[in-house]
């Protein structure tokens, strides 16, 4: 194959990158990817509603996360942007889930990375 000399894609043409270069680039790509991570985040929800003994379904894979949930001083919520103390928005977190009794507050926000930047995102994560 003959190099490209458009410096965007030369990258393509190196064998280790080739693929990755390609996929981060495919809108179908982005759309499995974000399949795939609201089926982990709703999992993640599902556990949390059944842990605080919200009615939830049998199968965690026909849960359908509700925007917010509230019942007993309990409240789950899903998507939904809140402001943090540090006076930023955290940009829809996955899962909420506030325990007025308890006076906690669990915020779930993930990422499915690819191994290539694992730790960009973890370090991206933790700095919310």
């Amino acid at each position: 194959m003959k190099q490209p000399t458009d410096s965007k894609c030369r990258m393509c043409y190196k064998a280790e990158e080739h693929i990755k270069h390609v996929m981060v680039h495919t809108t179908l790509v982005l759309s499995e990817y974000n399949i795939r991570h609201n089926k982990v985040a709703g999992y993640i929800h599902w556990t949390i509603c059944k842990h605080s003994e919200f009615q939830v379904t049998d199968r965690y894979y026909e849960h359908i996360p509700g925007s917010v949930i509230d019942d007993n001083g309990t409240t789950i919520m899903w998507d939904i942007p809140v402001i943090t103390d540090r006076k930023i928005l955290a940009h829809l977190p996955n899962v909420l889930q506030h325990d007025k009794k308890e006076k906690t507050c669990l915020l779930i926000d993930m990422a499915i990375a690819d191994d290539s930047n694992i730790n960009t995102k973890e370090t991206e994560k933790l700095s919310k």
